[in-house]
C-alpha cells in the first residue's frame, strides 16, 4: 500500500492513435526524453527529477521553437522519431527515468516509453548535457524524419477533380 495513493497516468490518461491504431507507449522508445518513436508531431514536457522542473521545460520549449522554425523554412509539416530496427534489437531497454525510487513513479515507469543506452535515445536528466543537446545540436540527426505531407485543404481540390 502506498502512503500517498497517487496513481500517475501516462499523458493524463489520454488515448492516442496514429493512423487509426492505438498507441502503447510501453512499446516505444524515448527520443531525448521528450518525443516517442513512431508518434509524429508530439512533444511532451517533463522537467528534472534532480533540479528545477522549469530548467528542462525551458530547454524543451526552445528546442520545439527551433524545430517549428526549421519545419516552416523547409516546408515540412510532420516530424517523427524513428529507431532503426537493428538498433531496437541490439540496444538494452531501460526505464524512461533511471534512479528515481519514489513508489508512484516506479509503479508507472513500465508503461512509459523505454530509453536506450545511447544518444538520442536517452533521457539524460542532466542540465549541462540537455542544454547542449537542445540548444546546439543539429535537428536533422538521422533519428528525426521530417516530411512534407499534403494537408486536407490541399487535397480537397484534387479529390473534387477526380
Amino acid at each position: 500500500m502506498s502512503a500517498t495513493g497517487i496513481e500517475l497516468l501516462i499523458l493524463g490518461g489520454a488515448e492516442f492513435t496514429v493512423d487509426g491504431a492505438s498507441v502503447d507507449f510501453a512499446n516505444e522508445w524515448t527520443y531525448k526524453g521528450m518525443m516517442c518513436t513512431n508518434i509524429p508531431n508530439m512533444v511532451q514536457t517533463f522537467g528534472y527529477i534532480n533540479a528545477s522542473w522549469t530548467l528542462r521545460a525551458d530547454l524543451i520549449a526552445h528546442w520545439v521553437c527551433r524545430v517549428l522554425n526549421h519545419m516552416k523554412a523547409k516546408g515540412y509539416n510532420k516530424v517523427t522519431p524513428r529507431l532503426p530496427a537493428e538498433l531496437a534489437e541490439a540496444m538494452p531497454r531501460r526505464l524512461w527515468i533511471d534512479d528515481f525510487s519514489a513508489g508512484y513513479m516506479q509503479r508507472v515507469l513500465p508503461k512509459f516509453p523505454k530509453q536506450g543506452d545511447r544518444h538520442p535515445w536517452v533521457n539524460p536528466q542532466n542540465y549541462r548535457k540537455d542544454r547542449k543537446m537542445f540548444r546546439d545540436e543539429g535537428l536533422e540527426d538521422g533519428a528525426l524524419v521530417f516530411e512534407a505531407q499534403a494537408t486536407a485543404e490541399a487535397q480537397a481540390p484534387l479529390q473534387q477533380a477526380s
